[in-house]
């Protein structure tokens, strides 16, 4: 009996002792540390004092997804018509052709206003013209003018050509190709040679210095101011949205097959940055998300920039 008492009181005492250790652990680990000055001094005692801008509205749009990276076209592997799709809306291409014929009947005006720097103007525009209805040819789905365009490429890409000087034969070339333009549009059908839809060699359809003329157009006239502040961007946001397309387009044309430095991996991958960045813009101005357009012409100057310092500097 003695014995059985002894064991009970020594689990009881041991019991208490434990219970004290445990508190005693507890509250230990539950005392708030003791910083150093140097510690403290690395934080500010108010945050929101310092940080800048406007805060996350996480109830707002959620990022627009980003388009799955697209290798590099090459005649006969992937589908064009599905690329194209990818990097232009049809009614974006009507659009442009709309606008490009504004301009050509501003710069096809006299024989001497287009031998004064006309023809300079006119051959970006019919060089543009000759890509955006390649394009056409092969685009997946409906487009205007879609049964038309292998034949008006080919016209638009001669007429391009032959704008390289301000001349008279040029000049004739030019005001041909203007009132097709006009007939095109008001729903006429002009005279046009046989040509395949295919494209082996884009850059017989324009010169790449003019697409990259209308690139920097784009970016440096238009795409630049228009997002300098969240006011005139909501303003622009659909010709955001339109010239960004424009760069895309552009963007995937200047390094197929032929074109100088096509087969150039690092001028690849520049056309392949500014090509998704000015995707991710057009969806930004499509989202009114002024903060993602912004980070997305960011991308496209750096690659621009990039660019022009390895193979034009």
């Amino acid at each position: 009996m003695a014995t059985w008492k002894h064991n009970l009181l020594a689990g009881f005492v041991a019991g208490i002792v434990a219970a004290q250790l445990v508190e005693t652990i507890v509250a230990k680990e539950a005392r708030p540390p003791q910083w150093s000055r140097d510690v403290l001094d690395t934080f500010f005692d108010d945050a929101h004092e310092k940080l800048v801008g406007l805060r996350p509205d996480y109830g707002a749009t959620a990022e627009p997804e980003r388009s799955a990276p697209a290798s590099v076209l090459r005649p006969g592997e992937g589908n064009a018509s599905v690329l194209w799709s990818k990097r232009i809306s049809a009614d974006a291409i009507e659009t442009e052709v709309k606008r490009l014929s504004q301009s050509v009947a501003s710069s096809v005006t006299s024989p001497s206003a287009f031998k004064g720097g006309g023809y300079k103007v006119a051959r970006r525009d019919f060089s543009e013209l000759a890509v955006l209805l390649g394009v056409t040819a092969q685009y997946a789905g409906d487009v205007r003018w879609k049964s038309s365009a292998a034949g008006l490429r080919e016209l638009f890409a001669q007429a391009a050509a032959d704008a390289k000087v301000g001349g008279d034969a040029s000049y004739r070339e030019a005001t041909a190709r203007k009132q097709d333009l006009t007939d095109l549009i008001r729903g006429g059908r002009p005279q046009l040679p046989k040509a395949d839809a295919n494209v082996a060699d884009w850059s017989k359809v324009a010169a790449r210095s003019s697409l990259m003329q209308r690139i920097n157009i784009a970016h440096q006239e238009r795409l630049s101011e228009w997002l300098a502040d969240a006011a005139t961007f909501r303003r622009k946001r659909s010709d955001v949205a339109h010239e960004a397309q424009i760069v895309a387009l552009l963007a995937d044309v200047i390094h197929q097959k032929s074109f100088e430095y096509w087969d150039d991996e690092t001028f690849a991958d520049y056309a392949g940055e500014l090509r998704d960045a000015a995707t991710d813009l057009s969806a930004a101005a499509a989202a009114d998300n002024f903060e993602q357009a912004r980070a997305a012409i960011g991308r496209a100057t750096k690659a621009c920039t990039n660019c022009h310092d390895g193979y034009r500097g």
